[in-house]
Formats: C-alpha cells, sequence, structure tokens
C-alpha cells in the first residue's frame, strides 16, 4: 500500500521507494447515504440504495434514483451502480411514470438503462456506452496510439460495450446497437472506416 507521496517518488507502506514523475490517484466515489441508517430503506455492500428494476425502495411510495442507488439489469444480469450524472437524469424519467402510473391504473415501467459517461482527458474526448464485465470478446477500432480510435466488447455476437476516444459517431451508433442487442459481424467491426451501424451480422 501507498504510505505517503514525497517528490518524485511514492513511498510503500514497507518503505519501498518508487520512482514516479506523476501519480495518478484513483479513489472512486461512495454515495452519500449514512443518514439513511435506521429508516428502513435497504443499503447495499457500497452504502447505496437498493432499487428494485421500478427504482422502488425497499419502504413504499419511496423511490431512489442516481448514483446513490443500484438497480437489477435485465440486460447485463447484474445489479448495476452506475456513477455518472447520466443515470441521475434518466432516473426521474422512470420513476414520474411509475409514480403517475399508480395513481391511474398503469403498468409500471422497468429502469434499465445502457449506461454511459463521457469525460475530457488530456484533450481527447472519451466515451463509453453499456457495461463489458461479462463480454467475452473485444475488438479494436483503430490504432489507441492515434487520436481516434474505438474498442468494443462483444458477448457472443451481441455489442454490450463501447468505449470511444474522438470518434463520437462510434459511441451514438454503438449506444443504440446496444439497446437494440444487435448481432454484428466481428470482422467488419474492427474496421474503423466503416460505420459502425453496417457492421450487423
Amino acid at each position: 500500500r501507498v504510505e505517503r507521496v514525497e517528490p518524485g517518488a511514492a513511498v510503500l507502506d514497507d518503505g519501498t521507494r518508487l520512482p514516479a514523475g506523476a501519480v495518478v490517484v484513483g479513489i472512486g466515489a461512495r454515495p452519500a447515504t449514512a443518514w439513511l441508517a435506521g429508516s428502513g430503506i435497504e443499503l447495499g455492500a457500497h452504502g447505496e440504495v437498493v432499487a428494485d428494476r421500478r427504482l422502488a425502495t425497499s419502504l413504499p411510495d419511496v423511490y431512489a434514483v442516481g448514483d446513490c442507488a443500484s438497480f437489477p439489469s435485465g440486460r447485463y444480469g447484474e445489479r448495476l451502480l452506475v456513477h455518472h450524472w447520466d443515470n441521475a437524469l434518466q432516473g426521474p424519467r422512470t420513476v414520474a411514470v411509475n409514480v403517475l402510473g399508480a395513481a391511474t391504473g398503469r403498468e409500471p415501467v422497468v429502469y434499465d438503462p445502457v449506461p454511459y459517461f463521457w469525460s475530457e482527458q488530456f484533450g481527447r474526448f472519451v466515451q463509453y456506452a453499456g457495461h463489458h464485465a461479462d463480454a467475452d470478446r473485444t475488438v479494436w477500432r483503430g490504432d489507441p496510439a492515434e487520436a481516434a480510435w474505438s474498442v468494443c466488447w462483444l458477448r457472443g455476437s451481441r455489442l454490450v460495450a463501447l468505449l470511444a476516444v474522438g470518434r463520437p459517431r462510434d459511441l451514438a451508433q454503438g449506444r443504440r446497437l446496444i439497446e437494440a442487442g444487435t448481432e454484428m459481424d466481428a470482422e467488419a467491426l474492427a474496421d474503423p472506416a466503416r460505420p459502425l451501424k453496417s457492421a450487423t451480422a
């Protein structure tokens, strides 16, 4: 473990000094939900509010959205905790439909988005859509040493996630293909000159 950072080095807890011209610290995020202790709202292993497929919590008529709440994803077959504002933007739509639907007798809707985030790093626009934890194949579109490239993750022949650096069109098309569960031709997908949407099987 890192004990401290000094000019030109990171010092480990055993005294080892690792030379370093730069140190990047990735500390992650934790939901600020301690105030919910004892409320009856179920909290998960990471301190998040545990929501169901409709974003309802364990208390009747209480919903949770955003990066404080995890939800079960039918698309990915696991519970997701998405730390990005896009998740906080999409969730309230589902909650509004479900709250109004309960009052009017309409069937509830399920929240199962394709997770998305973006960032700008060192002058490059980086976008990610999907969830690649159980992908079984990786397909590169372009050279990561260049300014613009993408990488796609497939499960079987279906696109489940995509990272695009400087290729926003790949991200836009890929997100729709992930939502639709489209089968892809991996060889065509690997051609960066070919539009992603034309690489279907």
